[in-house]
């Protein structure tokens, strides 16, 4: 920041000089105001060369898709299963533009899936009593039982009875008793009761990690296999903390003498080590699942179901390609998770089916086969199959032409709008002084005069506007007349006042490509050697690529353009430049009326100065 001489400000002469210099600044800001208010016109100049430019770029991505054989070469799906009832629920049918029309008969008989390899069992160590020793007598000493479920107790009553093993009396009756005690206090959902090896195990039916199982009872336990026990309890293992921790919950210790695992997915070897100072220590079952999920060799995701208290493996791809192997090298993190025997290798399927005979196989449950793209959804019976037409669809293909003719008439009235807005000369940019004493409405109603035809007849847009009118009313040479124009296909342009907007006769064109589409097509995408021979959209695809690499280099804005090297960039930061000068120019003029003024006041404060000492000597005197 500059600063000045000190600016005394008319104390002695009784001038407003801040008001003097303000009035001969202002005359000397003129010529830098006329500079801002230039430099603003070429910013709204450039915004909307931009806005235009976006519009032909969207023109421009569409005209791309116009170019395709999609766009025209529509074909619709009919059909149902052989005994009339839709198909969508077995598998849906999308024809493409390399369809072939006619009837098909269709079979799903596999589907494609992941490999999945998942626990043989529960990982958390159930509640599991010792032998039961028959016979069991239940009575009123011993049929209270205490039960917590996921923090709520309730005290069951279990019937009185002697569990001999006679009929009537097994000790799967004892079982079910207790079960059914505990679900009609709980609801049926919560426990399961079973016998393994003659031996009461208790656990969570679904959703493990909700649920514990706390009972209690001295006597009951005893006589449901836990002696000496005043309470019995089962307790999820928790997902997230310290494996080593968490050991007490699984069937076995998963690490060696040393704290240590090795283990294998896919071929890809994991080691942990959960010493004391070891790397892993604090590492949980689902940090070890992430790592493994995470790791791309693997090719797995692996992940712990809490319904089924098991880990789970699954491809990332369908297909009988993908497999899942696992091995354990050193400990036995695998086998304690029920990964043992033939629970250690899984492979995925191919789907399958049938396509008039011939039996297809695919990685995926999406595919393509003969242009016809499949989405399987569900395997049908023996005796299932069925039935579908492909079908020419021109009302399909009119929507796509539709839509495209109604971008193409939306960026030649954004254009023509341009071309013939008024230009109000009279309202230039506001200056910064001209807004301080107007309303915000005035100011905006001032504005959008301002904007008014900056592009008015602009030779740029002219030329663009016209090559499209060329490009969408020229007949295309090589082509029968049927369909070598716009216009024979019932595409036609309006009135003289519309300037170029094109209207469609959905009739004459439903019929031209429902008669010949291939035809219709090569109106819009056959390429030639030059303009005559090039389909419409071929044209209008060239055009647009040069017009808006014209006003790109014109007003800037491209993809990925860093630095603006537009002509109008140039004039704008030129036209910085010499405002920046005019500043320094003014700075310095006002620095200099300011020290003539400065000079001023110490005069006359001098002057004053010795008036008043003059006046006070002859006062004495005259005493």
């Amino acid at each position: 920041m500059m600063y000045g001489p000190m600016r005394i400000g008319g104390l002695a002469s009784g001038m407003d000089i801040d008001q003097i210099v303000d009035d001969l600044m202002r005359a000397e800001r003129m010529r830098v105001d006329n500079l801002y208010q230039q430099k603003q016109v070429m910013e709204w100049q450039k915004q909307d060369y931009r806005d235009i430019n976006l519009k032909l770029r969207s023109l421009y991505n569409s005209t791309f898709d116009m170019k395709l054989s999609s766009s025209y070469l529509k074909y619709k799906a009919i059909g149902t299963m052989d005994d009339g009832t839709d198909f969508d629920k077995y598998f849906s049918v999308l024809p493409g533009a390399g369809a072939i029309p006619g009837e098909y008969k269709v079979e799903v008989q596999q589907m494609a899936e992941y490999a999945r390899l998942e626990s043989a069992k529960s990982i958390t160590k159930p509640l599991r009593g010792q032998e039961l020793s028959v016979p069991i007598t239940i009575d009123d000493s011993n049929n209270k039982l205490e039960v917590t479920v996921d923090g709520v107790k309730k005290t069951i009553t279990l019937t009185k009875a002697t569990y001999d093993g006679s009929e009537g009396f097994t000790v799967e009756e004892f079982r079910n008793d207790i079960e059914t005690q505990i679900q009609n206090a709980f609801g049926s959902d919560k426990v399961q009761v079973t016998i393994e090896e003659s031996k009461l195990v208790f656990q969570p039916k679904e959703n493990y990690q909700k649920f514990s199982i706390a009972l209690e009872g001295r006597d009951a336990l005893t006589a449901m296999g836990f002696p000496d026990s005043d309470i019995a309890k089962y307790e999820p293992i928790k997902l997230n903390a310290p494996l080593k921790d968490q050991i007490k919950y699984l069937s076995n210790n998963p690490l060696n003498a040393d704290n240590k695992m090795i283990f294998a997915v896919n071929g890809k070897e994991f080691a942990f080590d959960f010493g004391e100072t070891g790397e892993h220590k604090g590492y949980s079952l689902n940090d070890i699942l992430q790592k493994i999920s995470t790791d791309e060799d693997a090719g797995v995701k692996a992940y712990y179901d809490t319904l089924t208290d098991k880990v789970v493996m699954v491809s990332k791809e369908t297909g009988a390609a993908q497999n899942i192997h696992v091995v354990d090298k050193d400990g036995s993190f695998f086998e304690v998770l029920g990964f043992s025997g033939d629970n250690t290798s899984k492979a995925g399927k191919d789907a399958r089916i049938t396509f008039n005979g011939t039996i297809a196989e695919k990685a995926t449950n999406n595919f393509i086969v003969n242009g016809i793209s499949f989405s399987l959804k569900k395997i049908m019976s023996d005796t299932q199959s069925a039935t579908f037409k492909i079908e020419n669809d021109p009302d399909a293909a009119v929507e796509s032409i539709k839509k495209y003719i109604e971008l193409y008439n939306e960026t030649i009235d954004l254009i023509n709008g341009k071309l013939t807005e008024e230009r109000y000369r009279k309202f230039p940019p506001l200056t910064d002084e001209q807004r301080k004493e107007m309303s915000e409405k005035d100011i905006e109603l001032w504005e959008e005069k301002a904007k008014s035809g900056l592009l008015r007849s602009d030779p740029l847009l002219d030329r663009i506007v016209n090559n499209l009118r060329s490009a969408v009313n020229s007949p295309v040479a090589g082509l029968p007349k049927s369909t070598n124009s716009l216009s024979a296909i019932g595409i036609t342009t309006g009135e003289w006042k519309e300037k170029g907007k094109l209207h469609i006769n959905e009739e004459k064109l439903r019929n031209a490509i429902a008669k010949d589409p291939e035809s219709v097509m090569r109106l819009f995408n056959v390429s030639g050697d030059d303009f005559s021979s090039q389909g419409v959209a071929t044209r209008v695809y060239d055009i647009l690529k040069g017009g808006i690499s014209d006003i790109t280099d014109k007003a800037g804005g491209g993809e990925f353009q860093k630095f603006d090297n537009s002509y109008l960039g140039k004039q704008i930061r030129d036209m910085e430049d010499r405002i920046y000068e005019w500043e320094d120019r003014l700075y310095r003029k006002e620095e200099h009326y300011w020290r003539q003024f400065t000079e001023m006041e110490k005069a006359i404060s001098y002057m004053n100065q010795q008036s008043m000492w003059l006046a006070s000597q002859m006062g004495m005197y005259g005493q």
